[in-house]
């Protein structure tokens, strides 16, 4: 760049690109004096189902929501029911404004005929590449997006999911759709969101999908060193554990948590991983 401006210009250059929206390497940011993080060694994921930003006293909450996430302070960050700038947020595409809040890289759902909420995932690490499915059920269609993750020279590619909440049939037909395209490829995964499927239910097609995930990945919850909390829903009195991240098994899970909020009908998982 040396060769077409001089120290003054460069100087201009570089303070209009810290206020200008950019897409970088397919995901989109708003670049504010940003640091990616350095090889701590340590790797911090989140997953929490945002409920559209509707707290449990059913106000709209987009700043409760931030705070909860700063609180935990994530490296990789999955949301599911994202509001995309509908009424009732708003009109706030509350993907975008998590992002520019939180100073990370987004990658968003692609499919074009998933409306008005949808899983999102964000990152303090470049997000090399993003794609994203529908996942068809007899009452409803969920998503699953996958963004490639540069983190510190290796490549994980994070999964995001929302199976559906009205049965364990429509969950099944979802699972037997998900996993073919994940295990498709090779690598390290995280594959995180609100399955929907209790770990501690009795439902036997609800078990049946646990089984058939648990044979390909750890659940982080049954392999960390170290765990704080367990039930994920509903926030205010916690009863099911429907909420996951499950890591190929190379990845060795140092901590898991389950931190106390009321921003949403659901408590966040906060898991700290170790790549191989």
């Amino acid at each position: 760049m040396s060769s077409f401006f001089n120290r003054q210009s460069r100087t201009i250059f570089v303070v209009v690109l810290l206020f200008v929206p950019l897409i970088i390497s397919g995901s989109w940011t708003l670049l504010t004096f940003r640091v990616d993080p350095q090889d701590s060694g340590g790797l911090t994921v989140m997953t929490y189902n945002i409920h559209e930003a509707i707290n449990v006293n059913n106000q709209l909450d987009l700043y409760g929501i931030l705070a909860t996430i700063q609180a935990a302070a994530p490296d990789i960050l999955v949301l599911q029911e994202v509001d995309t700038g509908v009424i009732m947020s708003g009109g706030t595409d509350q993907a975008r404004w998590l992002a520019q809040h939180l100073n990370m890289y987004l990658a968003p759902v692609t499919s074009t005929n998933h409306i008005w909420q949808s899983d999102v995932i964000l990152s303090k690490y470049p997000i090399l590449a993003y794609d994203s499915i529908i996942l068809q059920s007899p009452s409803e269609d969920d998503t699953l997006l996958r963004a490639d993750i540069d983190v510190a020279g290796q490549q994980v590619s994070v999964y995001a999911v929302h199976f559906s909440a009205f049965s364990s049939t429509d969950r099944r037909i979802q699972a037997d759709a998900a996993l073919p395209w994940i295990t498709s490829t090779a690598g390290l995964k995280i594959w995180a969101g609100d399955f929907n499927v209790d770990a501690y239910g009795s439902d036997p097609t609800d078990q049946g999908i646990y089984a058939d995930i648990i044979a390909l990945f750890n659940d982080s919850f049954s392999v960390a060193v170290s765990v704080t909390g367990d039930q994920t829903w509903p926030s205010t009195g916690p009863v099911e554990r429907i909420d996951y991240v499950f890591v190929t098994p190379t990845i060795s899970v140092l901590s898991y948590a389950v931190p106390a909020s009321l921003a949403s009908d659901h408590l966040p998982v906060v898991v700290q991983l170790q790549l191989p």
